[in-house]
């Protein structure tokens, strides 16, 4: 049975667009000092040979100076760490040009000459778009006294075509440059998720490189009829029914010589470890120092697995757009029109006012030309297999309910607060925050839960995430937001109520806020926030309130359909503050984070908070298979998404706290977009259902030494 377009869209919205990604790989080795030499393909945007005119600079939070060493003048910039990010931009010099035009990357070389690790962040431009801004970005994990080299490339490739075309839906477009070259007057530099002051130089800030320049003649259609780009070859190529066919005889083959690694139950415990209490559920346990999971039957484990097993993740619009595609079959082809669905949701891009609309399933396509009608119920059925041969144990976040009910694989429940009212004042990436306050949000939880409760009770399903990805925003912000909202707003009413019993007078909330509300109705109707340095207690009070509120009403719903399965959490993403995460570790049987980084061994929580933490999503993406955008985290290779997923495996094996890490996603995204452009070469297989051999190949070196490595001294 094919599965609902909700369900499409839930499975597409857990890839965070935060994640809005880097835009050249930043390769996390350990250098002494950058190496690179000028050559006259070099432009200079900026050094400090001559100091800096500090006109030019803008600081937030931070202080700079220019110094000089053996290695000539460096820009030293000093940050604090009471904002997010603190830094400083620096604005073009008025007596130098930056023609940037047919230049490929900017570079910049960077030094951490603090005494703890950080990372910096460097901006090219500032584009209006906060999206094509953050295209234009990239940062670099630095040890102490460690140096690198940051880059931004300033195209989709290393190509562009003269002139620009129109192509829409895509984040990462062939031929294309992220953003108005032309408009380039600044760089900016940032100390990233700062917790402590930080300190790093600056140097050496050039545009490198040429980009080649195409001529756009025959360019469309650019998409083949396997859903693949047309104009390019590369290893692993589909070109013809039979390839596909040919592939999957082989992966057979070899799924068949390497079944599952040894020392495994049917739920994926370690029955050459210890045994422990059998519940008949999943449940946590620290045991020699590190937090575990462990099996129903009572057998040490830890959460290994991918999101998204599910072919319908991978719709991609083709109305308004149809001239990209190829051979694109007719809504009546008698095998193929079924894989067309009316597309309802797009948060964000081209298709954000345009719903709804068209769009097709490559993927599902290519499924039917491999297996003919029952291709889903073989898809299923090879999901399992693929996984047990992998070494991963757990089918994550949003996946097929019909590959989940064969119970061949312990799962995750997936559910979504749907429908709640909204702290209008409150601002958010995927939208504004639930009022916890409001009767109707608990009527909402309950119906919510009760309609995704598909899991509960079975030994099978490890727990359930619940809501993705939630703006908390800065600490007090969320307070913020609720005296920006109307009276009539419930969080607001609660808030002021709250500060009634403190003050008990207007005169002595306006003493302390430095505010001059004639009246606690005045206050009311006003929506203007007070300054942070005066209320600064009140709102990190009522922030905290907000979210122990949503947190608390959150487990008493999860409590009615599945007591005794594990709340895995909301998936934390970006930068989150101890106030909220205090709060959740309250409710909480294991705190998930959504962490797109290099590395997790080192992540941790608030003082005195000890709970297991659970990795939501990362990935590791590239651009050599014919894909333009290569994710969050880029490699350089397939191969070298191998190397990078085994880092990262092996940083969270180590990691004292972490009791699972699920990797975004199965399937890679279509080249031509998802609803909302997401288009990253980050899938364990291809639009052809092919399995990257490279990347898998680490993929089962860690998990077929999971426990081992996990169990270490």
């Amino acid at each position: 049975m094919k599965l609902t377009s909700t369900n499409l869209f839930k499975c597409l919205l857990i890839a965070l667009t935060f994640n809005l990604t880097s835009c050249q790989n930043n390769a996390p080795k350990k250098t002494v000092k950058p190496t690179e030499t000028k050559n006259s393909n070099e432009l200079v945007l900026l050094d400090f040979n001559n100091g800096i005119d500090a006109a030019t600079v803008k600081t937030d939070d931070a202080k700079f100076e220019v110094v000089k060493d053996d290695n000539g003048a460096q820009l030293l910039v000093s940050t604090n760490s009471n904002i997010i990010k603190p830094g400083l931009v620096i604005h073009k010099p008025a007596n130098k040009t930056w023609d940037l035009n047919g230049y490929y990357q900017v570079k910049a070389d960077v030094t951490n000459v603090g005494d703890t690790p950080m990372q910096v962040e460097f901006y090219v431009g500032n584009d209006p778009d906060e999206l094509i801004k953050w295209y234009c970005s990239d940062y670099a994990d630095l040890e102490p006294k460690e140096s690198k080299t940051i880059t931004v490339n300033l195209a989709w490739s290393d190509w562009v075509h003269q002139p620009q075309l129109d192509i829409v839906g895509m984040r990462g477009t062939p031929g294309k440059l992220k953003t108005n070259i032309a408009a380039i007057d600044e760089v900016s530099f940032y100390s990233r998720y700062a917790k402590v002051p930080n300190q790093f130089t600056v140097n050496n800030v050039r545009a490198v490189g040429k980009l080649e320049i195409k001529d756009t003649t025959n360019f469309f259609p650019f998409i083949d009829k396997f859903g693949q780009y047309a104009h390019k070859e590369w290893k692993g190529k589909t070109h013809t029914a039979d390839d596909i066919k040919k592939n999957a005889e082989k992966e057979l083959a070899e799924l068949a010589a390497s079944p599952e690694p040894k020392n495994r139950n049917k739920y994926g415990g370690w029955t050459a470890g210890p045994k422990l209490k059998a519940t008949g559920f999943f449940r946590t346990e620290k045991h020699d120092g590190k937090w575990w999971m462990v099996d129903p039957e009572g057998y040490l484990f830890w959460s290994n697995g991918v999101n998204c097993v599910a072919s319908d993740a991978v719709f991609t619009g083709t109305q308004y757009r149809e001239k990209y595609f190829d051979n694109l079959p007719t809504k009546d082809d008698s095998e193929y029109g079924q894989f067309y669905e009316v597309s309802k949701h797009s948060t964000h891009g081209f298709y954000h006012d345009k719903v709804p609309y068209d769009s097709y399933n490559f993927y599902q396509a290519n499924l039917y030309k491999k297996y003919g009608k029952d291709w889903l119920e073989k898809f299923r059925e090879l999901s399992h297999k693929r996984l047990r041969s992998w070494g991963l144990n757990t089918i994550g976040f949003v996946s097929d309910n019909g590959a989940l009910a064969k119970r061949k694989t312990p799962y995750v429940g997936s559910i979504w607060i749907n429908d709640t009212p909204k702290i209008k004042g409150s601002v958010g990436f995927w939208g504004k925050f639930h009022d916890v306050f409001d009767p109707k949000f608990r009527k909402a939880v309950n119906k919510s839960v009760a309609s995704q409760k598909y899991g509960a009770g079975d030994p099978w399903c490890i727990g359930y995430f619940i809501d993705n990805e939630l703006a908390w925003g800065s600490v007090g912000s969320l307070a913020i937001g609720a005296l920006k909202s109307p009276a009539s707003q419930p969080a607001k009413i609660e808030f002021i109520k709250d500060l009634k019993k403190k003050y008990q007078t207007i005169d002595k909330l306006n003493n302390q806020w430095g505010t001059t509300h004639a009246s606690w109705k005045a206050l009311a109707d006003s929506t203007s926030a007070p300054e942070m340095a005066k209320a600064k207690e009140d709102l990190v009070t009522f922030y905290e309130k907000i979210a122990d509120t949503y947190f608390r009403i959150i487990k008493e719903g999860l409590n009615t359909i599945a007591p005794k399965q594990n709340y895995l959490g909301c998936r934390f993403a970006w930068a989150n503050n101890d106030v909220v995460l205090t709060a959740a570790s309250k409710y909480m049987d294991i705190m998930s984070f959504n962490k797109y980084e290099y590395s997790v061994e080192n992540v941790g929580l608030p003082k005195g908070v000890d709970k297991p933490i659970m990795i939501g999503e990362f990935h590791f993406g590239a651009t050599d298979r014919g894909h333009y955008h290569a994710g969050v985290k880029a490699a350089d290779s397939q191969a070298d998404r191998g190397v990078r997923y085994e880092k990262y495996m092996k940083g969270a094996l180590q990691n004292p706290l972490i009791v699972g890490a699920h990797y975004f996603q199965y399937l890679d995204q279509p080249l031509t977009g998802r609803f909302d452009g997401e288009n990253y070469n980050i899938g364990c297989v291809d639009i052809c259902d092919r399995p990257y051999e490279e990347f898998i190949s680490k993929v089962k070196e860690v998990a077929y030494n999971l426990f081992e490595l996990r169990s270490a001294k």
